[in-house]
């Protein structure tokens, strides 16, 4: 019996089989996708300046830009601090005549020396004469598509050695494009 009903199953799948086949052949043929949108930013490595205009030195921002067929574009590379380097990575896109960047960056440093940022979290006399510390930072740049500048709203915190919280801090800053 086992022999008889296993036949007329393998007939049927191979069947099936073949129909499906057959209707994907027939079926209308995929269309390709629109022309990619004209990008108002070319593909390539950008590096700017943030002034948080406190009196410290400014942070470089080096990001590589990617533009995709939506006519949105894809952000990668880093955010360089007195201390650490951070990974960004983030979106932007052209609206109301600015291009929009939203970016985040994360990292942490081993063992850096103290600045006095750090140093204030510990009680007096208390601070380790190095630090380790992880943090993120979350930012929303406004730029003129020609000049690539504008200004650009972060908010970022860290954690240092001991469960110290630098943070959270906010600031709008000054950006200006590197040669």
């Amino acid at each position: 019996m086992h022999a008889f009903l296993s036949q007329p199953l393998r007939a049927a799948v191979l069947g099936l089989a073949l129909c499906a086949g057959a209707m994907a052949q027939s079926a209308a043929p995929v269309t390709p996708a629109s022309a990619p949108a004209a990008s108002a930013w070319a593909a390539g490595e950008y590096r700017w300046h943030i002034d948080d205009r406190n009196g410290e030195p400014p942070y470089t921002l080096r990001l590589y830009v990617q533009p995709l067929p939506s006519g949105d574009y894809v952000l990668t590379g880093s955010l360089l601090l007195d201390d650490a380097e951070l990974g960004a990575h983030g979106s932007a896109r052209l609206r109301d005549g600015q291009l929009v960047l939203d970016l985040t960056a994360s990292g942490g440093v081993l063992q850096a020396p103290m600045d006095e940022g750090k140093r204030r979290l510990y009680p007096k006399g208390k601070a380790p004469a190095r630090v380790d510390s992880a943090g993120f930072a979350t930012m929303r740049a406004l730029l003129d598509p020609q000049s690539l500048e504008g200004v650009v709203q972060r908010y970022q915190t860290n954690v240092v050695t001991g469960h110290h919280v630098q943070g959270p801090m906010y600031a709008n800053s000054v950006i200006r494009r590197m040669p």
